[in-house]
């Protein structure tokens, strides 16, 4: 009896089981397909001028930097500017690697930061405040005013010059210019961008710390 009992109940839940499942299957959402998403990458061109400082100097860069932006998020490229209201003894080129980060848009507005590597050659004017010729056995010696220069020779001849004397000094240096920037989104492929950086030179010889300044920047970015 006790069997039989039990078969009974097994045999009047299981069509319970089967109209669960049943209402179970009608109200549950139907399988979605599968979405394939492109990452947005492209390629970029932007015409770029920036105002600077050299040697306390205004100084008017104009360049371009290129690259290709992967992800809408990082950019590799290249980057190049050169001082267009410069003289014979007022010179500023350089350019190199481009490595950019951009955060997500806000509206129209993007921020973002980017860092220039390269190389540059710079040519500037200085002071001489004086030539000390050959006495002692000691080579001749230049002071230029306000720069780091060797001490005159023990025993130098000093030569009169006129005042404000000045001579062209050329130096190759590398260069490392970091910048935050901003962009605002003028259509779906064209972006006003402004940038606020510091150029800073390493190994130069005869112009020290004169190359190094802030700068601030405006171009126009072109992307497809």
């Amino acid at each position: 009896m006790r069997r039989r009992s039990f078969v009974l109940r097994i045999a009047a839940i299981v069509p319970l089981l089967f109209v669960a499942a049943s209402a179970h299957a009608q109200t549950a959402p139907p399988p979605q397909p599968l979405v394939v998403e492109n990452i947005p990458t492209g390629w970029v061109f932007a015409p770029d001028f920036k105002a600077t400082e050299v040697d306390n100097q205004f100084g008017q860069l104009a360049g371009a930097y290129a690259g290709r932006v992967t992800d809408d998020t990082l950019l590799v490229g290249g980057a190049g500017y050169w001082l267009v209201n410069g003289s014979d003894d007022f010179k500023l080129a350089y350019g190199g690697l481009l490595l950019g980060w951009n955060a997500d848009r806000t509206g129209r507005l993007r921020f973002g930061a980017r860092g220039l590597v390269g190389v540059g050659t710079a040519t500037l004017g200085r002071r001489i405040d004086a030539f000390f010729g050959r006495g002692g056995g000691h080579e001749p010696r230049i002071r230029f005013g306000g720069g780091r220069q060797p001490a005159p020779a023990p025993g130098g001849r000093a030569l009169a010059l006129p005042p404000r004397t000045s001579v062209p000094i050329s130096d190759e240096f590398f260069v490392i210019e970091p910048q935050a920037n901003v962009s605002f989104n003028l259509s779906e492929r064209l972006a006003l961008t402004g940038a606020v950086g510091y150029r800073a030179a390493a190994s130069t010889d005869g112009l020290g710390d004169l190359v190094n300044g802030p700068t601030v920047g405006l171009g126009l970015q072109f992307g497809w």
